[in-house]
Order: structure tokens, then sequence, then C-alpha cells
């Protein structure tokens, strides 16, 4: 394990991400039940409520509670520099997190309007906090400039990708705008998940895939260069898209030109793609890790996605937002918080309690190893369920019969996670009780 580049003196407080950790996959257990309760009749059509409802369960109820968290706790270790007010604003922000994604649920579920609009507050005033909690570090002078850089193009597309999602929220709440959905969630979708989504992966891998599968660095151009481009190849694809909609009075623009973006932003997602598949290859602890396999199967979901775009435009292909959408959020997005929460959760735990133990010497013993935090074999029960429901939810799609056995494992998937991180997070109050009950080491000269 590489750690020369983590600065373990402003490691936050273990419930400042936890918070958010336990809570999410919670939001992946309501997705399930929805399915389960919707059936056959979730595939009717994409903008169904409880179509919208699922999908912003798993997106700012799981995926966007998990990334949270993540920065919490990756941008001190990596800056050496703590995020100011962290302990306090984000417990804030975690209650206004699960506020807002109730309310726009039930919002979407029952179409009360008032809803949408506690949903706005709660959610505006969380990522708003969220934003500004992080705005000193990004405008500061920091040691580790790469990394600086990266959370800056991150920030600005997140603040994109929630600019449309609460213009679409407002609307909502506001029914007399009159807003033209279809184009404004779909320009939402593509930054969410083609920009958000695969920055922030890009960024955290460019960290994480180096320090716990020994691997060597990633190519600092590459980490400057792509992200830009993509954010760039975004930008001038929704203006496009806007103004072509409004010139033609529909959301689609003219062929050539909007296929040409389509092909660089494709380009650059394969250069994502095969990098870091060659990083992985390329790592030298070739000690079995069932972990790197959701790293693997979130970028072949991603390739199998561009792939199946790009042959749906000679080869027309029924129910292919569908197809996408599981790919994009449960293959790539979902593949890689899985991945990135069994081995992150695992160390996170082990250095906290190592960091207690240096002043009792009797309690080093008491530390458990990550394996003993997370098991082998319960990372490798939770690939399986992953992989097998997201297999079950592309099959349904065109046989809806298999709609509630996907729901049922699915449903197993995050009940599983959940279950894991828990027991993960009560061996730590376990040992931490231990250890502080062993006396400290006297310091005589």
């Amino acid at each position: 394990m590489n750690l020369h580049k983590l600065s373990l003196d402003t490691i936050p407080p273990i419930l400042t991400p936890f918070r958010f950790f336990l809570s999410a996959p919670l939001f992946g257990v309501l997705a399930a039940l929805l399915l389960l309760y919707s059936g056959d009749d979730f595939w009717l059509t994409r903008w169904s409520n409880t179509n919208l409802a699922l999908t912003h369960l798993l997106t700012i109820g799981f995926m966007l509670m998990v990334m949270m968290g993540a920065l919490y706790q990756f941008i001190p270790v990596m800056n050496g520099q703590l995020i100011p007010g962290s302990k306090k604003l984000a417990a804030v922000i975690h209650v206004l997190m699960i506020l807002g994604v109730l309310t726009m649920v039930s919002g979407f579920l029952s179409a009360y309007s008032e809803l949408f609009q506690t949903a706005v507050a709660a959610l505006g005033s969380a990522t708003g906090l969220f934003a500004l909690s992080l705005l000193p570090l990004l405008i500061s002078r920091l040691g580790n400039q790469l990394i600086v850089y990266l959370l800056r193009v991150l920030f600005l597309v997140l603040l994109i990708t929630l600019g449309l999602g609460f213009f679409l929220l407002l609307g909502h709440a506001l029914p007399e705008l009159n807003l033209s959905y279809r184009l404004y969630t779909d320009l939402h979708a593509l930054w969410g998940l083609l920009g958000w989504v695969v920055l922030i992966i890009m960024a955290v891998s460019s960290q994480v895939i180096p320090m716990f599968y020994v691997i060597s660095e990633f190519s600092p151009r590459y980490l400057k260069i792509l992200p830009l481009v993509i954010m760039l190849t975004l930008l001038v694809m929704s203006f496009y898209t806007v103004i072509s909609s409004k010139q033609s009075g529909t959301d689609s623009g003219q062929p050539f030109i909007y296929y040409t973006l389509a092909f660089l932003l494709s380009a650059e997602l394969l250069v994502f793609v095969f990098y870091t598949l060659l990083k992985i290859a390329q790592r030298k602890r070739k000690i079995a890790d069932v972990t790197i396999n959701f790293y693997r199967l979130a970028l072949f979901s991603l390739l199998a996605a561009i792939l199946l775009w790009w042959a749906a435009v000679f080869f027309p292909l029924a129910h292919l937002t569908y197809l996408l959408a599981i790919l994009l959020i449960y293959g790539l997005a979902i593949s890689i918080i899985n991945g990135m929460l069994h081995k992150i959760v695992s160390f996170l735990i082990f250095l906290h309690l190592q960091k207690q133990s240096l002043k009792r010497p009797e309690a080093m013993t008491l530390v458990p190893n990550m394996k003993q935090v997370i098991s082998t074999r319960n990372s490798q029960i939770q690939f399986m369920l992953h992989l097998l429901s997201g297999t079950l939810l592309l099959i349904s799609v065109y046989y809806p019969a298999l709609t509630v056995l996907a729901a049922v494992i699915m449903l197993a998937n995050f009940c599983w996670l959940s279950w894991c991180l828990f027991q993960a997070y009560l061996l730590y109050l376990r040992s931490r009780k231990k250890i502080l009950a062993c006396p400290e080491m006297s310091m005589s000269f």
C-alpha cells in the first residue's frame, strides 16, 4: 500500500464521512422496493413519476450522498488541510440531503408541488453549504496543485449538473414556468453521468488505484488535459442542443454537427476507459482482489454504453434509453462506488484505530487488519449480487416478467452493502472501546 502522498495528520473524524456512507445504501433499498412495487409497469415510459423517483433515489440519494462523504474524507488527506467547519457542517448537510431526497421522491410519487418546494429548499441548502465549504480550498494555493486542479474542474461540472437539476426541480415546484422537461432532463443526465460521474471516478481512481493496488502514478498530463477537454465538449454540446432546439422547435439538432460532437465525446471517454484498464493491468501486486473487479465492471459498462449508442445510430434499437441508463447508473457509477466503499471503509477504520493505538503499546494487537473489517468473502458476495442484479435489470427491459426477480436481487445487493458497512462500523466502535481501555504509554526521561 502506497501512503507516501497522504497527510495522515489531517484525517477528519470518522463520523464525518461515515454518516454519508451508512445512510446511502438505504436509499438504494428504497429504490429496489419501489421497483419491486412497480413490477412490469416500470418499463412503460421513462417519464413516469415512479421512474423519475427511482432514478433520483439512486443518483442523489445513493451516488451523491457517497460522493459527498468521500470528498469530505478525500480532500483533507490529499491536501493536508481540513475542510473548514466540516465536523458540524457535515451533520447539517447530511440531514438536509436526507430531507431533500425524501421530499423530492415523495413529490414525484404524489405530484404535490409543495413537496418539491421543500426539496428545492433542502437540497439547495445542502449543496450550497457543501460548495461553500469547499470554496476556500479550491481558491487557495496548496501543495498538491494537480489535485486542486482536478477538484476545480469537478466543482464546475457539479455546479452545472446541480444547476440543471434545480432548474427542473423548480419547474415541478412552479408548474406555471412550463419548462421543456425532455430537453433539460437529457442535458442534466448528460452532465451528471458523463460529466460529474466520469470525472470524479477519474480523480478518485487516480489516487486510490495507485495507493491500494501498487500501480505507478497516473500521468499528470492525462489528468490535466482529459477532464478539461471533456468539460469543454459537454459545454459545446449543451449550447448547440439548446440553440438548435429553439431554432427548429424540437429537441434534436442538425445531425452532422451533433454527431461530430458526440464522436469527440466518445473518443475522450474511450481514452479514459482504456487508459484506466491499462493502469490496472500494470499493477505490481498481482494478488487476487475482488474490489478491482468493480472497477473493471464499471469501465466495461461505460464501453458497452458507448458502443451501444453508436450501434443504435445505424440500427435503431428499442428501449435504448433504459439500457444506457442501467449501464451508466448501475453499471458504471454504482459499481465504482461499491468497490470504493469496500476498500476505503476498511482502510479508514484500520487507519483510525491504528492512530488511536499509537500511544497504547498494549493495544496494537487489538487493531483489526483490513481483511477483518470487510472480509474477502463478503466483498465477493457483494460483487456477485451486484453483477447479477445489473444483468437482470438489462434483460428485464425486454423481458418485463423478470423485473420482480431483478428487484429482489437489487434489494439484496443494497441490503448486503448496508450490512457490510454497519458491521464494519460496529467493529470500529468495539475495537475503539478496547483500545481506549488500555493504559497510555508514559514518557519519562
